[in-house]
């Protein structure tokens, strides 16, 4: 799994990147081959998928896809299940930065700072619509949506009494 130490910046919603998806050449096109599939396989798997957005240019389909989860804790959760799910089959990012055009296998990494910064269909794709955001903020975050929670309940309850 890549680094998730307090100041690593993760793209928020949590996304994973998919790469290596199969493509066929239909009319001088690249078409996508199996993601409709490949989503509903997942979903099955209960990963708890908000999104799932195959990337496309002007050649066809690329070969990529972002996996989305939901924007609370138990998605990241989620989302890192999904990441490990790869890491442990040697399908992660640093497998797909050595791998050879030759391969057959998917890859799928968490979506960090670095994915985020490329000037690639990948990262443009990432800073649509998406953040940055650390485990730190995350938590400072929920933690303050429950105390907010916790205090319209209290209020709630009082005007009641």
């Amino acid at each position: 799994m890549a680094d998730t130490n307090d100041g690593a910046r993760i793209v928020k919603p949590w996304t994973v990147i998919v790469a290596n998806l199969p493509v066929r050449i239909e009319n001088n096109i690249l078409v996508d081959n199996c993601s409709i599939n490949l989503e509903r396989r997942w979903k099955r798997r209960e990963y708890l998928i908000s999104n799932f957005q195959p990337l496309y240019d002007y050649r066809g389909h690329s070969g990529f896809a972002l996996v989305e989860f939901p924007r609370d804790l138990e998605g990241l959760k989620y989302a890192f299940l999904f990441d490990i799910s790869f890491v442990e089959k040697r399908q992660g990012k640093a497998e797909w930065d050595e791998a050879s055009e030759q391969t057959n296998e998917l890859f799928a990494w968490m979506a960090y700072e670095e994915d985020y910064n490329k000037n690639d269909i990948v990262g443009c794709n990432l800073t649509n619509g998406r953040d940055l955001t650390t485990v730190p903020n995350i938590q400072m975050q929920e933690a303050r949506h429950y105390r907010m929670v916790l205090y319209n309940l209290r209020e709630s309850l009082h005007s009641i009494a």
